[in-house]
């Protein structure tokens, strides 16, 4: 097992390395055309993939150097949801009304005429039966 861990590394090293090399587009490739980097990460194992990787780490680390990015600007938004008032006010639709309570509306007797009660219809009226009626005579 141990003598085949040497060319086990050799070969996940190579692939890696290649596929990194493959998806690098052309003007991010350091110092040498991309066929010719894939050449020598096939046929000179252990240096070529070694090779690639530092070379590509390197030349990554200058170009982000070399650009200075503008400090993003804080979000116009807040950014939790319980601080941002719109979106707050969309939970309003989701609320259960018979759950939510309401404040009660202030009432103010001088600014409504008062209307006077309806007088309630005794209960041994004839239209309303007095007992209830279950189907049997």
């Amino acid at each position: 097992m141990v003598r085949f861990l040497p060319f086990l590394i050799s070969l996940v090293l190579t692939v890696y390395a290649l596929f990194s090399c493959i998806q690098t587009p052309d003007e991010d490739v350091p110092h040498l055309p991309k066929l010719l980097w894939i050449v020598l990460i096939v046929f000179v194992p252990f240096a070529g993939p070694i090779v690639w990787l530092l070379m590509s780490r390197a030349h990554a680390n200058r170009q982000e150097s070399v650009v200075r990015r503008e400090p993003s600007k804080p979000p116009a938004r807040p950014t939790a949801p319980d601080d941002d008032p719109d979106f707050l006010k969309s939970l309003d639709r989701y609320r259960d009304p018979r759950t939510t309570v309401k404040p009660p509306e202030p009432e103010d007797p001088a600014d409504e005429p008062k209307q006077p009660k309806e007088p309630k219809e005794p209960k041994g009226s004839e239209d309303s039966p007095s007992e209830t009626d279950d189907g049997k005579a």
